[in-house]
């Protein structure tokens, strides 16, 4: 099965965010299948997919702002 777009998902849930970072997770085909973390100070936002998902949206935030490694 090839990777669905990110526009398939409704709706986003926040689970962190601080000064500097934002994460959330979505659904567009599987049960949170996809997480962003968004970066405040330079304004990027990056999506993750999979099953490593949720593990490289929390190391990625957590290199921006220490307190999102407890996702």
């Amino acid at each position: 099965m090839a990777k669905p777009s990110v526009k398939l998902v409704r709706d986003w849930q926040v689970v962190f965010s601080s000064a500097e970072v934002e994460v959330g997770f979505g659904s567009a085909v599987f049960q949170n299948d996809y997480w962003y973390v968004f970066d405040k100070k330079a304004k990027k936002k990056k999506y993750f997919y999979g099953e490593m998902a949720h593990s490289n949206a929390r190391r990625i935030a957590s290199d921006l702002d220490f307190r999102a490694w407890g996702l």
